[in-house]
């Protein structure tokens, strides 16, 4: 039906800066490079500070899943997670991985399809620099968290990196189009909703050779609150 298609399209494009289906089938070959791995790990770290040794029993909602990678981090905590993204393909990729404890489902975060208070946590990863409202996603956020004693869990890629930069100026790449927050206005942002703690994280040497001492120079950024990581890791406490 074309015109099933045309209303789904239609729907990508009001919720999203740039059209995830295009890439869903190639988009974890990302991880692949150990330099990708690296920047992974760290990032991971960084979200993992804010995260319960275990889990068990708590709901969690990630917003903007993608393929599930950050699902399956999650799921590993022992959430029970649920994951949405308004691409249509990379739900389907996300799925095809059987994550336990977890499901998916197509859905526009400007608007998501739970009750209020439904989610002990509501984590957004490397999402709301491709939503076209963040400040109305991050209201939708906050309505299906537990309230008091809920969290949001953010992770953004720092307007100040000099990758990030670099990568906005990739022609045709998914960049291009992303809203990148710097540390200053992720603060500005986040703020009005709840006690905010942030840290910077992806500290990686841009040398294959010294990339064994990313780990050290993660933890010195992230101590002396070096503005420029790659990644931005945020919590904020409802």
């Amino acid at each position: 039906m074309p015109w099933a298609n045309n209303n789904l399209q239609l729907a990508i494009e009001k919720a999203s800066r740039f059209d995830f289906d295009i890439i869903a089938d190639k988009y974890d070959r990302w991880y692949e490079s150990s330099k990708s791995r690296m920047y992974d790990r760290l990032e991971k770290k960084a979200i993992g500070r804010y995260l319960p040794s275990s889990a068990k029993g708590k709901k969690l909602l990630e917003v903007g899943c993608g393929t599930g990678h950050w699902s399956r981090f999650f799921s590993g905590y022992g959430f029970e997670v649920t994951g949405v993204d308004v691409s249509e393909r990379m739900i389907d990729m996300a799925k095809s991985k059987n994550i336990p404890n977890t499901s998916f489902q197509v859905a526009d975060s400007h608007s998501l399809p739970f009750a209020d208070e439904t989610f002990d946590v509501t984590a957004a990863i490397t999402t709301l620099e491709f939503v076209n409202d963040a400040e109305a996603v991050l209201r939708e956020m906050v309505r299906c968290t537990r309230q008091p004693g809920g969290q949001l869990l953010v992770g953004v890629l720092n307007a100040q990196a000099r990758l990030n930069r670099n990568r906005k100026q990739r022609p045709e790449s998914p960049y291009m189009k992303a809203r990148l927050f710097s540390p200053s206005q992720l603060k500005q942002l986040l703020e009005p909703f709840g006690q905010l703690t942030m840290v910077p994280a992806g500290f990686v040497p841009n040398q294959k050779l010294f990339l064994p001492l990313a780990p050290l120079i993660d933890t010195v950024g992230r101590i002396l609150h070096i503005p420029r990581g790659v990644f931005i890791a945020a919590e904020v406490r409802l």
